[in-house]
């Protein structure tokens, strides 16, 4: 019987590709204009007539080749400055246009939206994305290879109309938003979109096969721009902000309240038609949204997002080759919790007067771009200055400071070359240089991406070396440790029925933690998965993709078996637009842990922990965010017999869209595993030996969040995010790691299991009132409330444990920033009159 399904489920798909629209490549032609059309929204001028048009949208989704079911017409001029863009987009409801306000760069609302795309090198891989909502919101972002960059932020205008046949817009986009070849004539990849969102529609002009790997590579081209130049790109930001910081000290030599104002400048400067230098001096980022702080008990590192925009805009190059995390720029200094200091001269009990958790960015520069002949080049530098702990002198009450981290240089060096049929090569260096007798570290890689002509095959490879100069004062001037990794991967990326297989290695000493993420080397991994997808609606679905795959895992040295997962995978979306999912997991095997011991010698483990063989199932549905009211849910249970193990959680997100202004969204979760096991403390003897020590605990995880924001118009915001996290981990009994990985109960214990409990609550809310008063131009008021509490209460119910939370110190700080954006064309122009 399984056999005969399998064998419908092929059909169906076959009967389904059929007639699919045939893949072409589209052309239109820009006009040149001596006179620049007025942005009303309205292009009814003259000179928009003359502009050959582009139109016959064709469905993405939800029926994938079907034509757009409103008309869209398209036309496209240009001038010595900029390029204009102009769409009419009919509808036959237009009382139906939904409307929805949101901030600049919001992403997809309940809302209308038309964009352009524009491929100027013609790479089929890189693309400027430039979009307009009915409510005159813009958003814009850069397409690459490695994704999109959302943070990438451009000086144009828009304006949108209201109208018996629908809605409209016009759009000017500057040469110095964009960068383009030095030819005298131009060809451009372009693609233009239309989202009727009560229809849940996407349309392209140039028809995108959701069944071919990549999005460039399926735009249409524009002609006809010739004798343009890239002009002179220079602008300032400068920015003034003041800070007003609470946090109830209460010592008698420190201020409760901390006031402060700062300035600084970014400044960008078109090196040439192609190439970009952005530089950040003296920079604040003091309003950057508050990080998802959690109680971590993995033996690893808790990865944070990056959320100051210098370190977002523009990176996408430093982030392709995956040795690049900027949050090491500014981080925690190195000697934070262990300060050097003179032990002879003032002894083990010194108090700690200040310790700065973070370091001090003195300076940072990108510089970017790509050549005519399609290599990128990005350059990245930061500049970090000492940072000083002041310590006392409990005797004598002398401070005196010791150095925790010192002046540190942090570069990147990026080469990428683009190939045919969306191929790269792709070549990255990672550098930090440390003073005062700190070590050094680099790392070089290189990676390939290969596909063939038709981009349904695609594999490729990496090869990383990390390098960490240790200095020393024996007979050799320093040490250097070694370390490596290489991947390889291949699999077929398009058409309904698809395949990958990769296989990866990092060796015990690999290290790229200087600059770079990775939570743990001495691995070797494989993995293999079949897909297949259905694109085009069926049955009561608009689209269904199904998985399913193997991942087998083994530590590098020694060579051992650590684990093994089965798993199956299906995701689709109904005809009423919702959205769901399921996957199982299966873990058949015993698996081995050889880093939750935390257990090593030089530097490679020496101990392991058996797990037992488990199953997973999770799950999640998603409504139909078109409606007022929308519900997120997902959950899951995991459960291994032998140790009677349960982990279970489950998180529900209300939406509310309260009208065009006012938007909603409620999370809360919870999360609970029973009989789990964990690392607690070594035990060392004076013999030198070592007893690893486990625990039984139940974890207990609870997180509410509220984000809302209300939009005054396409200028002006309220937003919130306001979130409480509440994490307890009790344990109940102690047990002694054997050598072969069991685990044997400790009848007598010299002390309680309950001194091992840990209690963790975050609490923060941001609240941010922004006003684009100018392009470019903001104005923004902050409010941030933080409590952060990590101890063992006498009790563990949440509702008395947020109260104790809620009375804990806080820390609130009111801030207020101006940033005016300069551009030297728009001044020279305005000193000419």
């Amino acid at each position: 019987m399984k056999y005969v399904c399998l064998l419908s489920l092929f059909l169906c798909s076959a009967l389904l590709s059929f007639g699919q629209a045939p893949k072409i490549t589209k052309k239109t032609t820009a006009i040149r204009t001596q006179t620049p059309p007025k942005l009303d929204g309205t292009p009814d001028e003259e000179i928009w007539q003359q502009a050959p048009v582009a139109t016959d949208f064709i469905q993405n989704v939800p029926n994938m080749g079907a034509p757009a079911k409103q008309r869209t017409e398209v036309r496209m001029l240009y001038d010595d400055a900029a390029v204009y863009v102009s769409a009419m987009l009919f509808d036959t409801a237009p009382d139906s246009i939904l409307t929805q306000l949101s901030a600049r760069d919001g992403g997809q609302v309940n809302a209308d939206m038309f964009g352009v795309y524009f491929d100027t090198y013609l790479d089929k891989q890189n693309a400027f994305g430039f979009e307009v909502a009915t409510s005159g919101v813009q958003t814009d972002f850069k397409l690459t290879s490695n994704g999109d960059d959302r943070a990438w932020d451009a000086v144009w205008q828009s304006a949108v109309a209201r109208h018996d046949k629908g809605w409209s817009v016009e759009i000017r986009i500057p040469y110095s938003a964009i960068r383009f070849p030095n030819k005298e004539v131009q060809t451009w990849g372009i693609n233009f979109w239309r989202g009727i969102r009560r229809y849940r529609e996407d349309a392209f002009w140039n028809f995108i096969d959701n069944s071919v790997q990549g999005f460039v590579n399926q735009f249409g081209e524009v002609d006809g721009i010739t004798n343009i130049k890239s002009p002179l790109r220079l602008s300032l930001m400068p920015y003034i902000s003041g800070y007003a910081d609470h946090y109830p000290y209460n010592q008698a030599d420190k201020d409760n309240l901390e006031t402060t104002v700062n300035g600084g400048m970014d400044i960008k400067y078109g090196i040439n038609d192609a190439f970009t230098l952005d530089m950040t001096l003296i920079p604040d980022f003091g309003q950057t949204q508050s990080d998802a702080q959690v109680l971590n008990l993995s033996p690893f590192e808790v990865r944070f997002n990056e959320n100051r925009q210098f370190f977002t805009e523009g990176t996408e190059l430093f982030n392709k080759a995956g040795l690049f995390y900027s949050r090491r720029i500014g981080a925690r200094p190195q000697d934070y919790f262990n300060p050097k200091y003179d032990h002879d001269r003032y002894g083990d009990n010194v108090e700690i007067v200040d310790n700065p958790d973070k370091t001090s960015l003195v300076n940072a520069t990108k510089v970017s771009g790509r050549t005519n002949k399609g290599l990128g080049v990005g350059i990245f530098n930061a500049v970090t200055k000492n940072t000083y702990a002041t310590l006392r002198d409990p005797e004598t009450g002398d401070e005196f400071e010791v150095l925790t981290d010192p002046i540190s240089n942090y570069n990147v060096l990026v080469l990428d070359q683009t190939l045919p049929n969306s191929s790269s090569v792709t070549f990255t260096n990672t550098n930090v240089t440390r003073g005062h007798g700190y070590y050094n570290a680099n790392v070089s890689g290189v990676m390939g991406r290969f596909s063939n002509k038709k981009n349904s095959y695609t594999g490729g490879g990496q090869f990383n070396l990390s390098q960490k100069y240790i200095k020393n004062t024996g007979p050799s001037r320093q040490n250097v440790d070694l370390g490596y990794t290489y991947n390889a991967w291949f699999g077929k990326t398009s058409g309904n029925f698809q395949f990958s297989t990769e296989h990866s290695v990092k060796n015990h000493t690999y290290d790229i933690n200087d600059l770079g993420y990775l939570s743990n080397n001495n691995s070797i991994d494989n993995a293999a998965n079949v897909r297949y997808n259905f694109y085009k609606p069926f049955w009561k679905l608009n689209s269904l993709y199904n998985a399913v795959g193997i991942q087998h895992r083994m530590l590098y040295k020694p060579a051992s078996f650590s684990q093994i997962v089965y798993f199956i995978q299906t995701n689709g979306n109904t005809k009423n637009f919702t959205s769901f999912g399921v996957t199982l997991a299966f873990l058949p095997h015993k698996n081995y842990d050889y880093f939750e011991p935390r257990s090593y010698e030089n530097g490679v483990p020496n101990r392991k922990w058996r797990q037992p063989g488990g199953k997973e199932i999770n799950a999640y549905v998603s409504s139909d965010y078109r409606k007022r009211f929308a519900l997120d849910v997902n959950g899951g249970i995991f459960h291994a017999g032998e140790y009677n193990q349960k982990n279970y959680w489950i998180n529900v997100s209300p939406r509310v869209r309260v009208n065009d202004h006012l938007m909603l969204v409620y999370r809360t979760g919870y999360n609970e595993s029973l009989n789990s096991y964990g690392f607690v403390e070594n035990l060392v003897y004076d013999d030198g030996h070592k007893d690893i020590i486990f625990g039984q605990r139940t974890v207990k995880t609870i997180e509410n969040s509220l984000t809302g924001s209300y939009i005054f118009n396409a200028r002006t915001a309220l937003n919130i995010n306001a979130r409480h996290y509440y994490s307890n981990a009790s344990y109940h009994q102690k047990l002694l790691l054997l050598e072969d990985g069991n685990m044997l109960p400790i009848k007598d214990p010299a002390e309680s299991p309950s001194a091992s409990n840990r209690n963790f609550n975050a609490f923060n809310v941001d609240l941010v009132y922004s006003w684009r008063f100018a392009p470019g131009s903001e104005m923004s008021l902050v409010w941030k409330n933080a409590i952060y509490d990590d101890q063992v209460p006498p009790h563990t119910s949440y509702g008395r444990n947020l109260r104790s939370t809620l009375e804990a110190n806080q820390l609130n700080s009111f801030s207020v920033k101006l940033l005016y954006y300069l551009d030297y064309l728009v001044i020279k122009q305005a000193l000419k009159k």
